[in-house]
């Protein structure tokens, strides 16, 4: 299993790609804020990743990547994935960054493990009450508006979305509405 090393300009921006990913399954190992932190990382590391952007606070890109060791990929972050001073063996990912890129992209070519367990941390569990209001509430969507049980069940998902609201509380809301 190889270690996912995050090192951008901008501390808010990696933290951001790293909570992105950990919702994904992966887990990110840590986020450095030098160029240097992460090359330290790496020589700690076996193998893995290193997404980084092509502007680093302390080093060339070039300087870095003649420096990051032979068992680590790296994925760039740029504006201009056309340009000819990134090195023909790294990955270069346009910005404003799509995350399916970045997942596909270390589904297919770094050795990392995905964690599946953390989807189920996302997840909220649900009380056998809380599931019976939701399931009342798609009965009545179900008689009253003609859909169908997934339907239904996305109807409430995505009006809880709209509304800031739970599903339980949208769920409540069809109830009283429909009473």
């Amino acid at each position: 299993m190889g270690s996912i090393i995050i090192t951008m300009r901008k501390p808010e921006n990696a933290h951001k790609i790293s909570g992105a990913l950990k919702k994904r399954g992966f887990r990110p190992d840590l986020i450095c804020p030098t160029a240097a932190d992460a090359l330290s990382e790496c020589c700690r590391r076996d193998e893995g990743v290193v997404i980084c952007g092509s502007r680093l606070p302390d080093m060339s890109f070039l300087e870095f990547r003649d420096c990051l060791p032979g068992t680590f990929r790296i994925i760039i972050l740029t504006g201009n994935v056309m340009s000819d001073e990134y090195p023909a063996d790294a990955v270069k990912l346009s910005l404003p960054l799509k995350l399916t890129e970045l997942v596909s992209v270390l589904e297919k070519e770094v050795p990392v493990e995905r964690h599946q367990e953390s989807n189920s941390e996302i997840k909220p569990v649900r009380n056998a009450e809380d599931r019976k209001y939701i399931d009342k509430a798609k009965a009545v969507l179900m008689e009253k508006r003609g859909m169908s049980e997934p339907e239904a069940y996305r109807y409430i998902q995505k009006s809880s979305m709209d509304n800031s609201n739970s599903m339980v509380e949208t769920a409540q809301m069809i109830l009283l509405l429909n009473a």
